[in-house]
C-alpha cells in the first residue's frame, strides 16, 4: 500500500508548480514506531507537492504543507507495526516524481545531537535505548554518555552511509569511565561501511559512545543516526536460508551476551534476500541479519565434514546447504550426485548475506579426489561456478575461506541448481555516478515519454514482450517486441489530454514470445544512493516497482517523421524531428536518440534552436548493421519557466537493408597537370529504378571531378578527374563513392568503394608540357555515355617504354 494524500485538499491552486521536482533532503532522517513525525522536504520545484510515495507499508501521511518551491513538509504517522529499517520515499508534484530518498524507522525515541559535545567531559547525556541524530563535521568527535551496571549489554549502532547522503565512513567506540576504548569499529561486514559495537559492561559507571568520521574528514553533509542501548546485536544467523511459509528456529550468533534462538515463520510470498530482525528481552537489533528464501530443499552441514569421506550428503538436485567455516583452516565438504553433461550452477552466498566469509568454491571427483573446477570471485566477492558433470557419478563441493580464516559468524549458503532459462528486465544507468537519472516515468498530459528497457536472458535466446501490470488512469504503453539479438529496446508511454494528474508505483515484466517456451521475469530497478567514480556503489536500493505519473502539460510536442526509404549498410540518412510549440515558447530543445539498433550510430545529442521547429538527426549504418525493421524514437529535453521537462516522439520504424549496389575502384595513376579517369566497377545485389547519382570523394588537393548519373545495370562508372599542376603528390588511398539511389520520391545514400587509390607523380624531367585542358562546363549530372576505356597504370608504363 502506498501512503498518499492529495494536496488539493489542503492548498488552493498549483499554477506555479514546477516540472521535475528535486528532493535533496528529508529531515529528520528517521522516526520511532507509533509516533507522528513532521517531515521536512528540501529541494527544488516542490511547490506542486501532492503526495508522498512510500515503497513499504507503515507510513501514513496525515497532512501536507508547502512553504515555497524549495521547502515543504508533511505530518506522517509511523504505525506501530511499520517494518524496522530503511524505507524508500519519493515526493510527487504536479510536475513529476522525485529521486528516491531514505527514511529510517526505529524502535527508540529520537533526540538531536546537542553541541558542544566534542570532548569526553562535554558528552551529551542520553537515556538508554535512544536514537540520536547528529552530524560529524570536519575533525569533529561526538560523545554521548549513559550510566550502566556491571553485566549489562551495551550496544551502539550507526546509520551513516546507509542514510544515502554522502560518502561517510563512520567510526564508533565505547569508552569506559577511565577514558579507554573497550570496543571500537570502523566497518562491520554485516553493515558494510557502517559500524556497530556491543560489549558486556565490566563495572558500574558512566560509559561514553564516541562517533566520528573514520579519518576525521567529516562535513555538514555527514549526518548519522546512532542507536545506543541494551538491545541485542548478533553478527550472524544460522541457518542462512529457508523456504517461503516455513517456520524455522534460527540461531543468532555473535551477540556479546551469548547465542540465542528465535522461531520465525517466513511469509508465504517472500523470496530472495530476506531480513530478520533479532529480538531479545523485548528489544530488537536496529538492522537485520540476512537469509536467502527460496523453494530449494536444503540441509545443514553435519560436522565433522572436513574430507570427502565425511562429506555432508546433499538432497537430490537442485538443492541448498547451510554451513559455517567455524574456525581457522576449516574446510567443509558436501557430496552430491550428478548426471553426465548435466549443466549446473554452484554458488556460495556469503558476502551477499553480509557474512565475513570470503568464500572459495571447488568441485572434486568423490572417488579420486581430483580437482575439477574452482572459483574465488566471479563478478563479485562470492563464488560461483558454471559446471557440467563429465560422467555420471558422485562429486564433492568444497567451501573454505580465501585467507583460511573462520569464526562462529562465518556462515554461508551453498546452492546447486540446474542452468534453467531466466529472463529479467531493468532500467539502464544513463549517466555516470547518477544512477537515478531518468528512473521515473513522468508523462505530460496529452503527450509522451520514452524509456529504454534493458533485458537479460540466461540459457535461452528468445524474443521478449514487455508489459505493465498496471498504469495510471489515461496512460498507455507502446512496446515493440524485443528481438532476441538485442538486450535493450525503447518503449513509449502516452497520456491522454484528459488523464488526471496523479501517479503511483507500478510493476512491469518481460515474457518470452514466439516459439520459445513460456518464461517470465520481473523488472528490477537498482539505484545507488552513494557511489564514487571508479570505486562503485557504497549504498544501494532495489525495487520491483517503478514510479509512473501523469504530470502537467508540457509546452511542446515532438514528432519523428517516419523515413520513406530504408537505410543501407555503410549508408546514412537524416531523420526529421518536428516540434509543435505552444504559444510563444521559444526555448532550445535538446534531442537524444535513446537507443540505436545494432550497427546504427547517431550523435549523442542534437539541439533544435528556439526559433526553429524542425531539426535533422543524422543516422549512420556501419557494415555490421542488422537488416530488419526496428522501432526508434527521440527524447527531447527543454527548460521551461517551471523547470526542465522531457517529451518523446512516438515510435517509428527504421528499416535497415542490404546495399542496392556495390563498387570497386580501380587504381588510377597520373602526373601533376595531367588529367586521368577513375574507373569504378559496379555490382547490383539489389533492385532500383531510375538513375543513381555517384560522387567521387576523398580526392587530394588539386584533383576534382563532377558527379556522374547512371542507370541500374551499367557495369562501370568513369570519373574524369582534373589534376592541377600543384596537385598533392603521392599515393592517396582514401577514395570512395557516395551514391544516391532513388526510391519512393526520396533517395537512399550509399557509401561504397572505400579504399580507392589515386597516385599522383611529379612530371618526368624534360617531359613536354601537357596539352591544355578545356574547362568543363558546370551543369547538372547526366547519364554517362560509354567512354573509351582508360589505360591502366601497367599499360601506361608499357607505353612509356616504347
Amino acid at each position: 500500500m502506498i501512503a498518499r494524500l492529495t494536496l488539493s485538499l489542503l492548498l488552493g491552486g498549483t499554477a506555479f508548480a514546477g516540472f521535475t521536482p528535486v528532493l535533496n533532503l528529508i529531515e529528520p532522517r528517521g522516526g520511532q514506531r507509533g509516533t507522528e513525525v513532521e517531515m521536512q522536504f528540501y529541494g527544488e520545484r516542490l511547490d506542486g507537492l501532492q503526495e508522498l510515495l512510500a515503497y513499504d507499508p507503515g507510513v501514513e501521511v496525515r497532512s501536507i504543507a508547502v512553504e515555497n518551491d524549495k521547502h515543504a513538509s508533511a505530518k506522517v504517522f509511523i504505525k506501530p507495526d511499520a517494518p524496522l529499517g530503511e524505507h524508500g520515499l519519493r515526493v510527487r508534484t504536479t510536475g513529476g516524481v522525485s529521486y528516491l530518498r531514505s527514511f529510517f524507522v526505529g524502535q527508540f525515541p529520537v533526540v538531536n545531537e546537542v553541541d558542544p559535545n566534542d570532548k569526553p567531559e562535554q558528552a551529551q547525556r542520553i537515556e538508554l535505548n535512544t536514537t540520536v541524530q547528529g552530524v560529524a563535521k570536519q575533525e569533529d568527535v561526538d560523545y554521548y554518555v549513559c550510566s550502566l551496571k556491571k553485566g549489562q549489554r551495551f550496544t551502539a549502532e550507526v546509520e551513516a552511509m546507509r542514510l544515502g547522503r554522502t560518502m561517510f565512513d563512520a567510526y564508533v567506540a565505547i569508552v569506559d569511565p577511565k577514558g579507554f576504548e573497550i570496543a571500537s569499529c570502523d566497518d562491520a561486514p554485516l553493515l558494510r561501511t557502517d559500524a556497530f559495537v556491543s560489549t558486556i559492561i565490566p563495572e558500574d559507571g558512566d560509559y561514553r559512545v564516541l562517533v566520528r568520521e573514520a579519518a576525521y574528514e567529516g562535513n555538514d553533509n555527514c549526518e548519522y543516526r546512532v542507536s545506543i542501548g541494551t538491545f541485542p546485536r548478533p553478527t550472524g544467523v544460522f541457518p542462512t536460508g529457508a523456504k517461503p511459509g516455513e517456520t524455522v528456529e534460527f540461531k543468532f550468533i555473535g551477540d556479546p551476551a551469548g547465542e540465542f534462538t528465535e522461531r520465525v515463520t517466513i511469509p508465504a510470498d517472500a523470496g530472495g534476500r530476506f531480513p530478520l530482525f533479532p529480538s531479545r528481552d523485548g528489544l530488537s537489533a536496529p538492522s537485520p541479519v540476512w537469509i536467502k528464501v527460496s523453494s530449494l530443499n536444503h540441509v545443514a552441514e553435519i560436522e565433522p565434514n572436513e574430507g570427502a569421506k565425511q562429506a555432508t550428503k546433499l538432497p537430490d538436485l537442485p538443492c541448498a546447504a547451510h554451513g559455517v567455516i567455524g574456525e581457522t583452516g576449516d574446510v567443509d565438504f558436501f557430496s552430491f550426485s550428478a548426471k553426465k553433461g548435466e549443466n549446473l550452477t554452484l554458488k556460495v552466498l556469503a558476502r551477499e548475506l553480509r557474512s565475513p566469509l570470503d568464500p572459495v568454491l571447488s568441485i572434486r571427483d568423490a572417488d579420486k579426489g581430483k580437482n575439477l573446477a574452482n572459483n574465488d570471485d566471479q563478478g563479485g566477492p562470492d563464488s560461483i561456478l558454471q559446471w557440467a558433470a563429465p560422467e555420471d557419478g558422485e562429486y564433492v563441493a568444497v567451501v573454505r575461506d580465501q585467507l583460511k580464516q573462520g569464526g562462529a559468524d562465518f556462515t554461508y549458503r551453498l546452492e546447486i541448481t540446474r542452468r534453467d532459462p531466466v529472463v529479467a528486465a531493468a532500467l539502464p544507468v544513463v549517466e555516470r555516478d547518477n544512477s537515478q537519472k531518468w528512473k521515473v516515468i513522468n508523462v505530460p498530459r496529452g503527450n509522451r515519454y520514452a524509456a529504454v528497457i534493458n533485458v537479460t536472458r540466461e540459457n535461452i535466446g528468445c524474443d521478449l514482450a514487455f508489459s505493465a501490470e498496471s498504469l495510471p488512469a489515461g496512460v498507455s504503453l507502446k512496446s515493440p517486441v524485443f528481438h532476441r539479438s538485442v538486450n535493450a529496446t525503447p518503449v513509449v508511454f502516452e497520456a491522454t489530454a484528459e488523464a488526471p494528474v496523479a501517479g503511483s508505483l507500478h510493476r512491469f515484466k518481460v515474457k518470452s514470445t514466439g516459439d520459445a517456451p513460456p518464461l517470465e521475469g520481473a523488472l528490477i530497478d537498482t539505484v545507488h544512493h552513494v557511489e564514487v567514480n571508479n570505486q562503485g556503489a557504497y549504498h544501494s536500493a532495489e525495487s520491483d516497482r517503478i514510479a509512473v505519473a501523469v504530470i502537467e502539460e508540457a509546452p511542446f510536442h515532438l514528432e519523428l517523421e517516419a523515413p520513406a526509404v530504408p537505410i543501407v549498410k555503410n549508408g546514412s540518412m537524416n531523420l526529421k524531428v518536428r516540434a509543435q510549440r505552444n504559444g510563444d515558447y521559444k526555448e532550445p530543445i535538446n534531442l537524444r536518440f535513446l537507443w540505436n539498433p545494432p550497427g546504427i550510430g547517431t550523435p549523442a545529442t542534437v539541439t533544435m534552436p528556439g526559433d526553429q521547429s524542425e531539426a535533422l538527426y543524422e543516422v549512420n549504418a556501419n557494415g555490421d548493421a542488422a537488416p530488419g525493421e526496428w522501432q526508434v524514437c527521440v527524447l527531447g529535453e527543454a527548460n521551461t519557466p517551471k523547470g526542465p521537462v522531457l517529451v518523446s516522439t512516438s515510435l517509428v520504424t527504421l528499416k535497415i537493408a542490404e546495399p542496392y549496389l556495390g563498387m570497386a575502384i580501380d587504381m588510377a595513376a597520373t602526373e601533376q597537370g595531367k588529367p586521368t579517369t577513375v574507373v569504378c566497377k559496379v555490382d547490383y545485389p539489389g533492385n532500383f529504378t531510375g538513375n543513381a547519382t555517384a560522387e567521387l570523394l576523398g580526392l587530394p588537393h588539386g584533383a576534382k571531378t563532377q558527379p556522374v548519373s547512371f542507370p541500374k545495370g551499367q557495369a562501370e562508372v568513369n570519373f574524369p578527374v582534373e589534376i592541377a599542376a600543384d596537385a598533392a603528390v603521392g599515393k592517396h588511398t582514401a577514395l570512395f563513392c557516395r551514391v544516391t539511389v532513388p526510391e519512393n520520391g526520396a533517395t537512399i545514400l550509399h557509401q561504397v568503394g572505400q579504399g580507392g587509390t589515386l597516385r599522383i607523380d611529379k612530371p618526368a624531367e624534360n617531359a613536354p608540357p601537357p596539352p591544355p585542358v578545356a574547362k568543363a562546363e558546370e551543369k547538372p549530372a547526366a547519364a554517362a555515355a560509354p567512354a573509351e576505356k582508360p589505360l591502366s597504370r601497367l599499360e601506361q608504363l608499357r607505353q612509356l617504354k616504347k
